[in-house]
């Protein structure tokens, strides 16, 4: 007894020993679901190693006994035990699942779809579906309704064996569709496409009539999609953002379609940052971003579209309201095989600071004479094109601060159709058939050289398409009989102006020869249009003259102020009837010069008889260079260092300054100035 109640000896410091995990909390193991539901399992708790035997650690832990519940078994978070009516499996609740949890293996070789679509009816009031590196399968639709989820990856990838990826092979069905979602989207992962022959990556759509049955605050951030058939369909939704998302590789009508079909339809507001949209260098006929119908503030910041056809279409096609606000900032468009900027209708456009360029045969940007609202370019550089930088037949366009240059790529002789007939075509006018379907419209300019016989066409007129081989040129005539030979190339400008526009404004550009590239427009700007200012703009450099007017001009047409030719804004002109002696003359119209600066850049002047000098004097002395000979031939004479005089400060007194006169009679001089302010 005393032995008993002596204190034991202290043990030896030292860590305790762990206890077994199962002993210590009283959790049975159980090694995978199939051995859960075949009732293999017993108490308040299992600990399950995980979904499959053979993939310990993937879609396992700890899971509780419900004995009263009868809820469907979903095979994630509700597991039925086999012969069992009442009392379920269940994991903890979470708004945060993991498709693991519902039997994905991460290979994608087997569908997925079923376990997706649990996963998403586990979170009816929403939450987040998660799946770390592998491929989820999906052959058959998934519907998310009513509920703001979002599927989060561990990151996009531009492999086909890394991260996490969504393998969507529907054949002709859509991968996701989202109805009536406030809030929600995908993030940090990639959709790819598997031998799909329609329907979209994702869509949205309204669930119901109510104003509240559409879409609305759906995300999609760090998302990659590739090699589908059409990207995402927008439709019946509000307040949705892209952030860092790219598409490329998709083969069928469009990558993006914003589609309003009605008002309550409308994708409006959308907004993408930072994305990249490219069709494919092998998907030509496949257009990148279409806007169709009723919609509205449409933004791209940012953006890179690339490859395809068409890079941005405004169209409406479905018969109600117009797409309506288009803003695009930074970034731009290249590589195309349509035109990169096609505003067929519409409200309203913004291009700022955007590059448009495209390998095609057609227009960098195109305005339509449908598209009735507004168009702005302004910062953009727009070369590259096969005909016209950027061809307006619409209203109320401004175009200012742009650099347009390099277009008319295809204006070679290598893109020409060989010309095999040509003959009257019954109206006056020439025929000519050309040996190739030439893929041309009415109201383009084509180059005609080296025909035989009928010299009177060689030259650059334009045309009325008669059919695929077949157009008359306006304005030409045969000139003698066709011996053979020729052949026909379309041209192109820097900017077209087309007569049905008004209201277009076009300042501050350059419009000529780039720095480096191809150089084949042939005027830096072509304008039909009667209600046009064009003011400002740098039109040096261009193959055959800085600009062309074709239409009829009015009281509101202003060309004035441009580089590249001469402008003469006003003319000091004098009459000397008789006998010229030396001496200053006053300008019937104009003795001073006063709020104003000029610059004189040409000097005409003829003599009835003898010879004489003269200048411009300003305040009694020379305005600057040298006196210009007189004589009986009319001169006409550009100055290369245009004397300047400034009536700014003070006014100047103006005449005209006869020297060396010698049998001078009948003096008529005209002195051509430009207004500097």
């Amino acid at each position: 007894g005393a032995a008993l109640a002596a204190p034991a000896a202290a043990a030896p410091a030292g860590p305790l020993r762990p206890a077994l995990p199962g002993r210590l909390a009283g959790i049975e193991t159980v090694t995978s679901v199939e051995d859960l539901v075949d009732g293999g399992a017993d108490g308040a708790q299992v600990h399950l190693l995980g979904y499959w035997p053979d993939l310990p650690g993937v879609g396992g832990g700890v899971l509780y006994w419900d004995a009263d519940s009868t809820d469907p078994a979903n095979g994630g978070t509700v597991f039925a035990v086999d012969g069992v009516a009442t009392g379920r499996w269940k994991r903890p609740a979470s708004t945060t699942i993991d498709l693991a949890d519902f039997g994905c293996r991460g290979a994608g070789d087997v569908d997925d779809s079923a376990r997706v679509q649990a996963a998403v009816d586990a979170l009816p009031l929403g939450g987040i579906i998660e799946h770390g590196p592998g491929k989820v399968r999906i052959e058959s639709t998934i519907r998310i309704e009513r509920a703001p989820i979002t599927f989060r990856g561990v990151g996009p990838t531009d492999s086909l064996g890394t991260a996490t990826q969504f393998v969507i092979a529907t054949g002709d069905a859509d991968g996701f569709v989202l109805s009536g979602c406030h809030g929600g989207g995908f993030r940090d992962l990639q959709f790819q496409g598997e031998n799909l022959t329609g329907g979209y990556l994702v869509r949205t759509e309204r669930i119901g009539p109510e104003t509240n049955d559409g879409n609305y605050m759906l995300t999609f951030q760090n998302v990659r999609s590739r090699l589908g058939y059409n990207g995402i369909l927008l439709r019946a939704c509000n307040t949705v953002r892209f952030l860092n998302c790219v598409w490329n590789e998709f083969h069928g009508e469009q990558v993006i379609l914003l589609n309003g079909e009605s008002d309550t339809s409308r994708a409006d507001p959308v907004e993408f940052v930072e994305c990249a949209i490219a069709a494919g260098t092998a998907n030509r006929g496949t257009d990148n971003i279409v806007i169709d119908g009723q919609g509205g503030s449409i933004k791209f910041i940012a953006c890179a579209v690339l490859f395809g056809r068409h890079g941005i279409w405004m169209r409406n096609t479905t018969g109600t309201g117009l797409p309506k606000f288009l803003y695009f900032e930074g970034g731009g468009f290249e590589n195309g095989h349509g035109v990169p900027v096609l505003l067929e209708v519409g409200a309203q456009a913004v291009f700022a600071n955007a590059y448009i360029s495209s390998d095609g045969a057609e227009d960098n940007v195109r305005i339509l004479d449908g598209f009735t609202g507004m168009a702005t370019f302004t910062g953009c550089v727009i070369r590259g094109a096969g005909r016209h930088g950027i061809d307006v037949a619409s209203s109320h366009v401004t175009i200012t601060g742009n650099v347009i240059g390099n277009n008319a790529r295809m204006a070679h002789p290598n893109f020409s159709r060989a010309i095999t007939g040509l003959a009257g075509n019954g109206s006056g006018g020439v025929r000519v058939t050309v040996d190739a379907a030439h893929g041309w419209e009415t109201g383009d300019r084509i180059r005609i050289e080296e025909v035989g016989g009928a010299t009177g066409v060689n030259g650059t007129w334009p045309v009325t398409v008669v059919d695929d081989t077949h157009f008359d040129l306006v304005g030409a005539s045969l000139g003698g009989s066709y011996s053979g030979g020729g052949r026909a190339i379309r041209t192109g400008t820097g900017i077209h102006v087309r007569d049905t526009a008004e209201k277009v404004i076009i300042t501050g550009n350059l419009l000529g020869r780039l720095p480096e590239g191809l150089h084949r427009q042939d005027y830096g700007l072509i304008n039909a249009a009667t209600d046009v200012l064009i003011s400002g703009n740098d039109l040096n450099g261009n193959l055959v003259g800085p600009y062309l007017l074709t239409g009829t001009q009015n009281a509101q047409t202003r060309i004035v102020g441009n580089k590249g030719l001469e402008q003469i804004d006003g003319r000091l002109s004098v009459r000397i009837a008789g006998a010229v002696a030396d001496g200053g003359y006053d300008f019937p119209s104009q003795l001073y010069l006063d709020g104003q600066r000029i610059r004189i850049v040409r000097v005409t002047r003829v003599l009835g008889a003898g010879t004489c000098d003269v200048r411009l004097d300003v305040d009694g002395a020379s305005a600057g260079g040298s006196a210009l000979p007189v004589t009986t031939t009319m001169q006409s004479t550009p100055l290369a260092v245009p004397p300047a005089v400034d009536g700014v400060g003070a006014p100047k007194r103006l005449q005209a300054r006869v020297l060396n006169a010698s049998g001078a009679q009948d003096l008529e001089v005209q002195f051509g100035y430009q207004l500097v302010s």
